[in-house]
């Protein structure tokens, strides 16, 4: 059973580090749908609590959400081959696709690649989004009103998204009352 579940968490995450394109952000959904839906490891709210608390944190979302949900399944050994396994795929398709990007960047079928897969990302966001809003994990009008202020303060207003998730946690830490649900 215990070398079942380290395979499993292996699996996860090399699945998504493997088919992730466009950094950690872009791997969310993917990563969503192995430990909520395909493995039952986390509710949506549980995801959406450890993808909140991780990118409260410095570096990387995927290794972080690897190393979060790794511990919980299989322990230090799970956290490790968690972390191993979200970044190896990444480390692998880097070095052996590098010299053939730089060398084929200017191609035309190689910039159509890239063009596609940037809408591609950002609809795998916007998706990851629309399915925490709509669960439980965003149960309140104070939550709206959060995303809200938080999209205008980073996009509208040029404020370093550290500045934003910081003032957000500190207002989460000293009015709980009017942030958490009834």
């Amino acid at each position: 059973m215990w070398a079942k579940n380290l395979f499993d968490i292996f699996m996860a995450f090399f699945k998504s580090g493997l088919l992730c394109f466009g950094g950690g952000p872009a791997s969310i959904p993917l990563m969503r749908a192995e430990i909520v839906d395909n493995y039952g490891w986390f509710t949506n709210e549980q995801f959406g609590d450890a993808l909140a608390a991780g990118n409260a944190l410095p570096g990387p979302i995927a290794p972080k959400m690897a190393a979060y949900t790794g511990y919980n399944v299989g322990g230090i050994p799970g956290a490790i081959v968690g972390v191993v396994a979200s970044v190896v795929p990444t480390a692998i398709l880097i070095v052996l696709l590098a010299k053939l990007l730089i060398m084929y960047k200017d191609e035309p079928r190689v910039k159509g690649m890239l063009a596609v897969a940037k809408p591609i990302v950002v609809v795998l966001l916007l998706h990851a989004a629309m399915q925490f809003m709509t669960k439980q994990s965003f149960p309140a009008y104070p939550m709206f009103i959060i995303a809200i202020a938080a999209f205008a303060l980073v996009v509208f207003l040029d404020i370093n998204p550290a500045i934003v998730m910081i003032s957000g946690l500190a207002i989460g830490f000293m009015f709980p009352e009017y942030i958490l649900p009834k």
